[in-house]
């Protein structure tokens, strides 16, 4: 770990926590089709609600070839509840519990923390807050890892910076 960031090549730790709408979320999944994107957030985060919406078009654009994102919520079921309504968000939702001990465990130093992952867990990419090159870049590897076309994130007109820490 690096800055507060597994770098790539690096191996995730593996967890299962709860799912919103039921059931449980394990990470690494080793029976994932391809590469699954994993985002650390927090409700309150600016950051992390410009981030979601590009994130739930990826899911929309990779679920029915097996592409995988998840999100994991440092705000409890509710508050993830909450924010998915709010959102329209429609991925798997894991919660992180009281205290995250997730997010502790990953020793998280901001949210977003983004990571790109392998189904034996080893990490291909890594992001710290909203990088617009950097997730389109995990976005189409994501897509190729399982034969999706090139997602479309982003649209003309829509004003997105480059990069906003988190």
């Amino acid at each position: 770990m690096i800055d507060g960031i597994i770098a790539p090549g690096g191996e995730i730790a593996p967890f299962t926590l709860p799912c919103l709408g039921g059931g449980e979320g394990t990470l690494p999944d080793g029976s994932a089709k391809g590469l699954t994107l994993a985002i650390f957030y927090k409700n309150s985060c600016p950051t992390c609600r410009l981030a979601m919406p590009f994130l739930q078009r990826l899911h929309e654009q990779v679920t029915a070839a097996g592409g995988r994102v998840v999100a994991i919520s440092q705000d409890g079921m509710e508050g993830a509840a909450s924010f998915a309504g709010e959102l329209g968000l429609t991925m798997p939702i894991l919660v992180d519990g009281p205290d995250y001990p997730v997010s502790r465990l990953y020793e998280l130093l901001s949210v977003p923390t983004i990571y790109l992952v392998a189904a034996t867990g080893r990490v291909e990419r890594s992001s710290l807050g909203f990088s617009k090159t950097g997730l389109l870049a995990m976005a189409g590897d994501l897509a190729a890892s399982v034969g999706a076309p090139a997602p479309i994130l982003y649209h003309d007109g829509e004003t997105i910076p480059d990069f906003k820490p988190g």
